[in-house]
Formats: structure tokens, sequence, C-alpha cells
């Protein structure tokens, strides 16, 4: 019998909190606007540099030249320390209906004299949405390396990207250094 007393106790305070929750809700709102002042009107906030200096967006190429007396497909980018040689982009269908294999062969020259790193993570393809499309089905062996003063490593990388993405392509070659990134359309053939 003391047990349904207590239930009956806790239930009763259960819904008297639960009612003077609502009626909180539902009060009307005590701000400014409604006490009958005015509210301050919006203010624009201008920035203002805090130091340092603004940053440098990609170089971007949506005109490529091919090599001379090489494929249409085929291009040359020059950057600061590297030479990237791409000397054809070919398609084939993948395995799946709604996939197309993207092949890049290309080449890293490296101009410098030190050496430079050369990893997959530096190109990534870019569909006409702005899809960017990084994974890799197959590599030539040994493309993936640190290339030497005054050297060079040439490969394939075969990218699988949707059949709807095929036009328009774009890669964006990301180096190690910052100020080295290229964006530059690709023609595939």
């Amino acid at each position: 019998m003391i047990g349904k007393k207590v239930r009956s106790a806790v239930t009763l305070g259960g819904l008297a909190v639960l009612a003077a929750g609502m009626a909180a809700c539902t009060a009307a709102p005590t701000s400014a606007v409604t006490a009958g002042t005015k509210a301050s009107p919006p203010v624009m906030v201008t920035a203002r540099a805090v130091g340092g200096s603004p940053g440098k967006g990609p170089a971007v190429i949506a005109s490529p030249v091919p090599l001379p007396g090489g494929a249409i497909t085929s291009q040359k980018v020059a950057l600061g320390d590297r030479t990237l040689i791409i000397t054809s982009v070919t398609t084939r269908r993948a395995s799946s209906q709604s996939s197309t294999l993207i092949a890049l062969r290309l080449a890293v020259r490296n101009i410098s004299d030190k050496a430079i790193s050369n990893r997959a993570v530096f190109f990534e393809l870019i569909g006409p949405g702005g899809d960017t499309f990084s994974y890799q089905d197959k590599v030539s062996a040994g493309f993936y390396a640190a290339i030497g003063a005054h050297a060079s490593r040439s490969g394939m990388i075969e990218f699988p990207i949707p059949t709807a993405a095929v036009t328009g392509l774009y890669l964006q070659y990301r180096p190690e250094i910052a100020t080295e990134v290229v964006i530059t359309r690709l023609n595939v053939g």
C-alpha cells in the first residue's frame, strides 16, 4: 500500500514539473523589443588583416598545349623544381558498366639539385562537377619513389571513375611544396 502512495506522489510530482516547464515555454519573451525599447540595427563587419600574407591558389591550365610530335592528349607542365610530362591519357571500360578507367602515362622530371618526393597522394582527378577521384586502381611498379637530382621517373597511373565524369576532367598535381600545386585540363583520348 505504501508503494502505491509513493508511486502516485512521484507521478504527480513529475506531472507538476512537466506543467511548469510547459508554462515557462509559453511565457511572453522579455527581449528589448517587447519591452518597448528599440533594438540596435545590424552592423556591417569588414575583415582586417591580422598579419601574414594571403595564400596563393593553384595554377590552372585550362587549355593545355600538346607536346611537339606527341599525342593530342600529351602536355608538359613546368613547375619550380620539377616538370610533369603527360604523354597520353586513355580510357577503357572497367568491370562495372557505370565505371571507366582513365590511364595517364606520365613522367616527373626533377630539375633541381636535390631529391624530390613522388607519392600517390600528389595525383588526383577532378570531375566536371567538382568531384575528386584519388583512388588509383593500377600504378607502374616503382613509380612512387623519391626522384634524385636531375633524374626522372615515368610510369602509368589508372583511376577508376564514373563514366559520367569522363568529359571535362582535370588532373590536380599537389606535391609537397604548396606553391607548386597545379590543376590542368586533361585531353582524354
